[in-house]
This record gives structure tokens, C-alpha cells and sequence, in this order.
């Protein structure tokens, strides 16, 4: 990892850029992702160890497998479900509220989940939340 960092280094000064320290951490994935190790350091400044990480809306958990955590998912999706239902709830019909709850609700929960390993568990909290169960 040292080395990684040595090669970022390296790029950020012959290219004239700087790293934004308070937004650069680092996450361990593995068998020892707990362990305390040595700190890691970029351009001068010590990297904060982290146990979530959000790249591209996808939260990303420490643990010792590659893991997304699905809770921001979740609520983002109740969110959008209970705006649409308490603005529609009397005025229109059941299949309205359906159709823009599958034109609406159902891209925040489907959003990269091509790219992701989805779990047993995953799949079902899926589908209860586009079934409604």
C-alpha cells in the first residue's frame, strides 16, 4: 500500500495537484480488516482509518468481505414512496399510485445492483420493498 501511495505521491507533483486530506481516508477489506496497523500517510498527511466508505451513492462497509450496506437505500426509497403517497393518496387511482411508485421509488432501489453482490437477504428486502410487503 506504501508503494501505491508513493506512485500517488509522485503523480501529484509532477502534475501540480494536491490531495484534499480531509476527504482521503482508507478502509481495510479481509480476513484482518480489524487489526490495527500502521498508519498510512499521503503528501504529508496521515490517512483516517474508516469502517464505511460512499463512492458513487454505494456505501461500502469494512468487514472481511466486500460488502455494501443497504440502509441509505432503504431510506432514500421511503422517502420518495411517502412523498409520492401522502401528495396522491385520495386523488388518484390504486394503479396511478403503483405506476409512480415503479417510475419513481424503484431506481433508488435498483441503482447499481448489477455492479454489486447481492445476498439472499438483499434480494428479499428488494423485493418486499417493490412488492410492498
Amino acid at each position: 500500500m506504501r508503494i501505491v501511495l508513493d506512485i500517488c505521491e509522485k503523480f501529484a507533483v509532477d502534475f501540480d495537484i494536491k490531495f484534499n486530506s480531509s476527504k482521503s481516508v482508507a478502509m481495510r477489506i479481509g480476513a484482518r480488516f480489524d487489526a490495527e496497523c500502521v498508519p498510512l500517510t499521503l503528501c504529508g498527511s496521515e490517512l483516517q482509518f474508516v469502517s464505511s466508505v460512499k463512492y458513487l451513492g454505494i456505501c461500502i462497509t469494512a468487514s472481511k468481505y466486500f460488502k455494501c450496506s443497504m440502509d441509505n437505500v432503504k431510506m432514500k426509497f421511503y422517502t420518495v414512496f411517502n412523498a409520492i403517497y401522502s401528495k396522491c393518496k385520495g386523488v388518484n387511482s390504486e394503479l396511478v399510485t403503483v405506476e409512480l411508485m415503479k417510475s419513481y421509488c424503484l431506481p433508488f432501489i435498483m441503482y447499481a445492483t448489477e455492479a454489486l453482490p447481492l445476498t439472499k437477504t438483499t434480494i428479499n428486502m428488494f423485493v418486499r420493498l417493490s412488492w410492498g410487503f
